[in-house]
């Protein structure tokens, strides 16, 4: 008896933890990317102006899509002024841009 309630204990705790993996561990939507355009953009006048552009450059391609979106609300505590459009905007950009890319790295 005590083998089968702690079997049953355990399959509880496996499907606990599924459950909270999953709610943590969701993806986070950002929506379309914006072009380069806009992306270049957005960056040379919000990022730029605290950060070099190869500090950037070399995040690229290292970050999910749910570390930049922490980035950027960090940065936002740090002074950073950026609407919520702008956030999830520079969120799609750093997040789908290469390794690399032009449009930050040039």
């Amino acid at each position: 008896m005590k083998t089968v309630m702690s079997s049953v204990m355990y399959f509880f705790m496996i499907i606990i933890v599924f459950i909270l993996l999953a709610a943590c561990g969701g993806t986070v939507e950002i929506g379309e990317a914006p072009t380069d355009e806009v992306c270049g953009s957005i960056i040379n006048v919000k990022c730029v102006k605290c950060h070099y552009k190869t500090r950037i450059c070399d995040a690229l391609g290292t970050k999910s899509v749910g570390n930049w979106k922490r980035s950027i609300k960090f940065m936002i505590k740090q002074g950073a002024q950026l609407t919520e459009d702008e956030q999830k905007k520079v969120v799609a950009c750093l997040s789908s841009l290469p390794k690399g890319s032009e449009v930050v790295c040039k």
